[in-house]
């Protein structure tokens, strides 16, 4: 095969392949995205990560007046955040956010009226890291 001329048939075959293997690489490198990691979180609150996470958050469910709060200080702000219904996306939640000495604080507060019914766990997306926070059906 060394030996054989470089006719314009097997030029155009090789720069196609060549092509081809270009522009499935540039494809793949931009529209990747790192698996998520998932973190259960247990518990009316305290400290949530593992070893192998940088991420550390302090988080805590209270309930005040008929309102479910539930709030997270973390260094990094949180991409998303989202209760988990039979295993999909329920809508997104909004929250309030400050920054304090420790990191950023983001607060979720549900009223009685707004407050999830059949879903029993609380999704926070951090970087690569997804936390799941179980809801707690009594806070007190």
């Amino acid at each position: 095969m060394a030996a054989e001329k470089l006719t314009k048939g097997r030029l155009t075959q090789i720069l196609v392949m060549l092509t081809l293997l270009i522009s499935a690489f540039i494809w793949r490198t931009l529209i990747y995205t790192p698996g998520l990691s998932s973190i259960d979180c247990d518990g009316r609150q305290g400290v949530c990560g593992t070893s192998h996470s940088p991420k550390l958050l302090n988080y805590q469910w209270r309930e005040e007046g008929g309102n479910l709060k539930f709030s997270l200080i973390s260094k990094t702000k949180p991409h998303a955040a989202y209760w988990l219904e039979d295993g999909a996306q329920a809508p997104k939640v909004a929250a309030s956010s400050e920054e304090t000495p420790e990191g950023v604080q983001r607060v979720w507060q549900w009223t009685s009226e707004t407050r999830p019914e059949g879903q029993d766990t609380f999704v926070v997306v951090i970087d690569q890291y997804q936390f799941n926070f179980n809801y707690l059906k009594k806070p007190n």
